[in-house]
């Protein structure tokens, strides 16, 4: 497998499972009818998003053998835009214009800074 193909299935993974953990967290605090340690590590929604997040940092690190930090990181930023889509389809939170002008401006970043 090439470098390329590798650099963008661990980009991807490392994004979506960054949001997606996000998405988990929220749900799981949004169950809880009362933060004790106890209820917050046997929350399935808790458990499920730090583990996502875990797969998310793993995977980051992974990008750090194939490219450099100053472009690697920035390119995490793809995380921000599935969020606000995820967010859209489970939350019903609304996508308005600033988002998607913020959603185009990362994703030319992301463009620019890959070159």
């Amino acid at each position: 497998m090439s470098d390329l193909v590798i650099i963008v299935i661990t980009l991807l993974v490392t994004t979506l499972s960054g949001s997606f953990g996000a998405l988990g967290l929220k749900q799981g605090m949004n169950e809880l009818t009362e933060l004790t340690v106890v209820k917050a590590i046997t929350n399935k929604w808790l458990l499920l998003g730090s583990f996502l997040y875990i797969v998310s940092a793993v995977t980051n690190i992974v990008l750090f053998k194939y490219l450099d930090y100053s472009i690697a990181f920035p390119m995490t930023s793809l995380t921000y835009v599935w969020t606000v889509f995820i967010s859209y389809f489970t939350f019903k939170e609304k996508i308005t214009p600033l988002k998607i002008v913020t959603i185009v401006l990362i994703m030319i970043g992301v463009v620019i800074i890959s070159r």
